[in-house]
Formats: C-alpha cells, sequence, structure tokens
C-alpha cells in the first residue's frame, strides 16, 4: 500500500461517505481558517503534499488549518468546523484524515451532530457522537459510530488547533418516502438513495461506486473503469438497489470515454438479501441481453429491457464486453414501498 493509499475500504464497501462534495456535502463555517480552507475537508483524495511551495499565509496545506491557539485571544479551548452532509442519513463511522499535517495536526478531535431541516440557527441542538479523541499527524484515523439517529449536519472540533486534510462520515442515507409522489420514476441505484457498488471484477482505474453519484461525469477518472484484458472474460461490477423496486428504464453514459469505452454491456438483476452476492447459486435474471454501446455517449434503454416490467430486484449487474470505461448508470422504476 501506498504512502497516499485510503485506509476506508471496509467503511467504503458497506457504506457511503454522506459528507462527499459529490453528493453535495459542504463546509458552511469554521472558528478560523487562516493557513488552509475548511472547504478541502470534503474534497477527493486524502490530499496533497507541496513541499516548497508557499503562499501569502506559509506553507500551502491541502486541508483545513487553523492559527495556533496561542497567537489569538479567544475563549473556547479548541477550533471547530461546521458541515452540511450532502444527504441526510445514519451515520455509521468517521475517517479523520492527518494526511501530510505532520509538524501541525490537533491533538484530540470529537464530532457533533444535528437534525435541522431548515437552517442552523442558535436553537439548534448540538450532541456529541464521537467523544473527545487522541489522533496522530500523518495518520489517517477510523472510528465507529453506534449512533442510531439520522443527521443533516456535523461540526468537527480539533483540540487545541492545527490541520485536518479529509473528514468522512460514512454512513446510509435515510430517504424519505413523503419527498416522492405516486408512480414517479425514481433512480433505484443512485447513491443519494443508498445505492451502492459492492464488488466487481477489476476496479484498476477507478471504482465502480462513482457509476452511481448524482450528475454526468467530469472527467475519465469520475467513473468505473478497467484495465485492458488479456482473456476471453469480461468485466462485471455489483450495484446493490439503495431502494428495491422494479426497473422500468435504463441509462448507462460512457461520458468522456472515446478510446476505452466497452463494445458492448449487458444487465442482470436478482432478489436477494443475502451477504454473498458472488455466490454461484444466486439466480440472475437478465434485464437487457448484450447490446452494442458507444464513445463519450448517453444511451437509453426501455424498449430493450426484457424482465418483466413487475418483477423487483435488490441488486443489479453491469457485465461489460470485453473491459473499459463506463461513467453513470441510473436504474429507474418504482420502488417497492
Amino acid at each position: 500500500m501506498t504512502e497516499n493509499s485510503p485506509l476506508n475500504e471496509g467503511f467504503a464497501s458497506n457504506c457511503i461517505d454522506l459528507l462527499s462534495e459529490k453528493l453535495g456535502g459542504k463546509a458552511l463555517s469554521c472558528s478560523d481558517e487562516f493557513f488552509a480552507s475548511c472547504s478541502n475537508l470534503v474534497k477527493p483524495g486524502r490530499g496533497i503534499s507541496k513541499p516548497g511551495y508557499f503562499v501569502d499565509t506559509g506553507q500551502w496545506m491541502d486541508g483545513w488549518e487553523t492559527r495556533r491557539s496561542f497567537g489569538r485571544n479567544r475563549e473556547l479551548d479548541h477550533d471547530w468546523c461546521v458541515l452540511c452532509l450532502g444527504v441526510p442519513g445514519v451515520i455509521r463511522g468517521f475517517d479523520v484524515d492527518t494526511n501530510f499535517f505532520k509538524g501541525n495536526a490537533p491533538e484530540f478531535v470529537s464530532v457533533e451532530a444535528a437534525f435541522v431541516e431548515g437552517e442552523l440557527d442558535e436553537k439548534t441542538e448540538w450532541l456529541e457522537i464521537l467523544s473527545k479523541t487522541e489522533i496522530q499527524p500523518h495518520s489517517q484515523h477510523l472510528f465507529d459510530c453506534a449512533d442510531q439517529r439520522t443527521w443533516t449536519h456535523l461540526r468537527l472540533n480539533i483540540f487545541p488547533d492545527g490541520g485536518i486534510a479529509r473528514f468522512r462520515a460514512y454512513g446510509e442515507p435515510s430517504v424519505n418516502q413523503s419527498h416522492f409522489i405516486k408512480g414517479e420514476l425514481v433512480d433505484l441505484a443512485s447513491a443519494l438513495n443508498g445505492g451502492r457498488g459492492l464488488v466487481c471484477s477489476d476496479m484498476f482505474y477507478s471504482s465502480p461506486s462513482n457509476l452511481l453519484m448524482p450528475g454526468r461525469g467530469i472527467n475519465m477518472g469520475d467513473g468505473w473503469e478497467t484495465r485492458r484484458r488479456r482473456d476471453a472474460s469480461n468485466d462485471w461490477a455489483i450495484v446493490k438497489l439503495g431502494l428495491p423496486g422494479t426497473i422500468r428504464k435504463v441509462i448507462l453514459d460512457t461520458a468522456h470515454f472515446k478510446g476505452n469505452f466497452p463494445d458492448r454491456f449487458s444487465l442482470e438483476a436478482t432478489q436477494t438479501d443475502r451477504e454473498d452476492i458472488t455466490a454461484d447459486d444466486i439466480e440472475w435474471q437478465t434485464v437487457i441481453p448484450q447490446t452494442k454501446l458507444y464513445a463519450d455517449q448517453e444511451h437509453l434503454f426501455i424498449n430493450e429491457m426484457i424482465a418483466s416490467p413487475d418483477a423487483e430486484f435488490t441488486h443489479v449487474r453491469l457485465n461489460i464486453y470485453p473491459d473499459g470505461g463506463v461513467s453513470r448508470l441510473r436504474i429507474l422504476g418504482f420502488p417497492s414501498w
């Protein structure tokens, strides 16, 4: 594992980063950001280093960094940052990463949470869901969260001051059924609705979780791409639907994949509550048979679907032939509620 490799595969495979910038997560305010902006906390990756690169305030840092506390007159004994989750949800764990903050990391962190339907104000009730905990410089820290409530905002506290590269809140989106109307087509696989990529044959260049993100991909790195196969097989990815239901329309987007898009694809689906989703005895039903794909294009499939419109599914398997990259996958249908 390289120095900049993530350690959060456990959280990432079972949960979604509810603070992800791709989902709309953002930093709203902070006590201080003299050296580096708190908006960096939700950016992708672990943060990078540019040794010897200085800006007006000092060494450029890829994260959120406050001034030294003894240089400020204040009543608080710590710094804080308030963040809004991209989607409300139940948090299962945190990733507090001090990557490249070696001589300027905080000694301790804690996390508070709030549920607000409007805007935050002085009446907002904050509850501690991660108690004050010691952290280390230039390290990735994973913390479990046992609280079962739904939250919309977090407050990250650092003691007494310093820098954090990235902050992740892994969990499960809380979908509000009242936000949908009867007969409305819903993207059952969207990360906003709790969909997630479970497993795939290969993710050498990028993760299948990108397939489920909102909007169109911004570049080839914002999709799922496999290495070039040198055998007669093909690549595949299994997605757990956030909302089980019937499938009525499929959109597959190869945006930005011009010389490395798959030649063909097929889509299968199943209904199961089993965890061993790759087991040989799982029965997969063909939804769309092998179909030609094209470069840098959004493909819409309705009449090509051969599965029963009344069949309910919990998972889909995207097969690509023989290999390549796909930007987005939309599974549009009616939820089973």
